[in-house]
């Protein structure tokens, strides 16, 4: 499992404040803390408006002068992503784009030109994204445009969103059935999600949260976007991928027990 740590990011209100503050220390911790937690990429967002073409690549540097892990550049400002592109020591990946034509428009040139991995949100202008037949559909589409203009499939992580259970029971079911096919609508792409949205606008979030990552994994979950310093979600993606018979002889097992990554609170 590829863990995509998400909390630099400015949407984030302390981090919003480190940025305008720039705060360099609290940020390459919070890079460091993610890495030390398990993260493979971290995911790097600097979407303060009208300031995003200037942050972005400053946030890219800070961060790689305490670690070499790969970066996830999370926009849809070509401007920006121009900017910090260029500087990344490791083949980025780009989040996202989507299956809308001013998305692709811009998006989809960056990808092609750097060579970098992309995310590809099941989203679209014509279709709600919301069945799993539409989710399909959409990631057949969007495949297809990445594909012909030069994109590898083992570089296209196909997230077919995750939408909150609070405003229909099904969804979670519906997310999981496209990510269940998915591979064989899209041969040879990654999957990849943000599932903490399916519990929005419900109580006791963690508790849904964790059992939906347990259960997308079963489905044939490759990567996931997550705060990797929640060590009970951290704990459950060992666990799981150990009992999907991904972790031989239970190694990385019993040496997250040995860790201490196993030592958390109610």
């Amino acid at each position: 499992m590829l863990i995509i740590g998400e909390l630099i990011n400015c949407t984030r209100k302390r981090i919003a404040k480190a940025v305008e503050k720039k705060d360099i220390g609290y940020i390459q911790k919070i890079a460091l803390d993610q890495v030390e937690a398990g993260a493979d990429i971290l995911d790097i967002n600097a979407g303060i408006a009208g300031m995003e073409v200037e942050l972005l690549p400053w946030l890219v540097e800070i961060v790689q002068a305490v670690t070499d892990v790969q970066l996830c550049l999370d926009s849809a400002d070509g401007a920006a992503l121009s900017a910090a592109l260029p500087i990344c020591k490791k083949k980025p990946m780009i989040n996202s784009i989507t299956d809308e034509a001013k998305v692709v428009d811009v998006i989809l040139p960056l990808v092609a030109a750097n060579k970098t991995q992309i995310i590809a949100l099941c989203t679209s202008d014509e279709l709600s994204g919301e069945t799993t037949d539409d989710r399909l559909k959409i990631a057949a589409s969007l495949v297809g445009k990445l594909t012909d203009a030069g994109v590898p499939p083992e570089d296209i992580y196909v997230d077919p969103c995750v939408y909150p259970i609070s405003t229909n029971v099904n969804n979670g079911m519906e997310f999981l059935n496209a990510l269940e096919q998915m591979k064989d609508c899209c041969e040879g792409v990654h999957t990849v999600c943000g599932l903490s949205n399916v519990s929005f606008g419900l109580p006791t979030r963690k508790i849904l949260n964790q059992a939906f990552m347990i259960m997308a994994m079963v489905k044939g979950l490759d990567a996931v976007i997550l705060n990797p310093l929640d060590k009970q979600m951290m704990a459950n993606v060992i666990a799981t991928e150990t009992l999907l018979g991904r972790d031989d002889f239970c190694m990385n097992y019993i040496q997250a027990y040995r860790g201490g990554k196993f030592n958390f609170e109610d």
